[in-house]
Parts: C-alpha cells; structure tokens; sequence
C-alpha cells in the first residue's frame, strides 16, 4: 500500500515544484505571445487562439478529474471548484466568429492528460499545479491587459481570470498549494508528478511559439 507523505514534509512537493519548474516556466512567460498579452497588446485573433487551445487542456484535464474522481490523489486535490472550462467557454462565444482550431502542441497536451487518466497516473495532478495555480497568479492583471487589448468593458469577456474578489482568490492559492503537499504519494509517485509539471511548462512554451 502506498504511502502517505508524513505531515512534517507536507511542503516538500510544492517546494519541489517550484524549483523544478521555476526555469521552464520563466521561459514560457518569455514567449512573443505572452508578452504582448501581458503588455496589453495581444491582438482578437492571437487571443481567441490562445483561448480555442487552453480550452481543449482545460476540457481534457476537468473530464479526466472528473473521470477519476475516486482515486485518492484526484480527491486530495478537490480541484471542481477550480474549473475554468465553462468560463472559458462564454468568453470564446463572445470574441470568437465561429469554431477555432487548438494548436497543434495543445492537443498533444490534452491527448497526454487523456493517457494519464486511463492509466491512473498521480502525475495528472501536476497539471492541477502548472494551469490552476497559473491562473490564480495574476489573472486579474491579465484580465485588465486583455480589456485594454481588444477594447472590452469591465468584466466583459474575461470570465476565464475570475475566480472571485481577492480574498477568495487567496483562500484558493492556499488550498490548492495544501492539498498538493498533502497528496497520498510515495517517493515514486511525487518524482512523477514533477517530471510531469516540467513537461508541462516546457509544452506550455512550444503552444506558444506555435500561437505566435
């Protein structure tokens, strides 16, 4: 039977986490796109993009914790309340003309968590890592930068960063950063789930030289 990890450890995955990825991720925020994103000067079309390809990870990763809700790492996690693929649904119906293709890399992405589940991976949590945490960083930034972008109102079409005011958006950090120190995993198990949050980053980083 798998070992839990003892509660004097319980930030050693987080803090393993953060180390290993810190590079990876630095360099995917580097990219042409995100920096205009972040600069306030993403165009409609790179943005509705960016959007179509989040949503195919987003639809993959909420199905497979959904789909595998029992597994004691996926229940540690509790993540519904996190779930952005709704919100990200009504932000593409306003700004998009009609269907749009992922990038290719994000449907490597998706295809990779749909594999994950199947197998009963606990390295599926480390994407509950590199896109909830992600987004509870920054996000309302973000959202600002996207209505000065493309012109929009308050509030209008940025759905996809709202996870609430920000004492909730805090409360939700902290949880998630919890339930990752206390996932139900063994030494293996916590090598997997960070090789798993590198592979992430480093695809986030190709999506978005493919966006650009």
């Amino acid at each position: 039977m798998m070992d839990a990890v003892p509660p004097h450890t319980a930030d050693a995955l987080p803090a393993r986490l953060r180390a290993a990825t810190r590079g990876l991720h630095a360099a995917a925020e580097r990219s042409p796109l995100m920096a205009t994103l972040v600069a306030g000067r993403v165009t409609r079309l790179r943005y509705v993009a960016l959007l179509a390809s989040l949503h195919a990870i987003y639809a993959a990763l909420e199905r497979a914790l959904a789909a595998r809700a029992d597994d004691p790492v996926v229940a540690a996690l509790d993540a519904a309340p996190l779930a952005r693929r709704p919100a990200l649904e009504r932000d593409l119906a306003a700004l998009a003309a009609g269907p749009v293709e992922p990038a290719p890399a994000a449907q490597v992405y998706a295809a990779r968590i749909d594999a994950l589940a199947a197998h009963g991976s606990p390295a599926l949590a480390a994407h509950a890592y590199v896109r909830y945490l992600g987004d509870l960083h920054g996000g309302q930034v973000l959202a600002r930068q996207v209505a000065r972008a493309l012109g929009l109102a308050d509030g209008e079409a940025t759905a996809f960063y709202d996870f609430g005011p920000p004492e909730r958006v805090q409360a939700l950090r902290r949880r998630l950063r919890d339930a990752l120190g206390r996932l139900p995993v063994d030494a293996q198990g916590a090598d997997a789930i960070v090789a798993e949050a590198c592979w992430g980053f480093e695809q986030h980083r190709v999506m978005f030289e493919q966006l650009a």
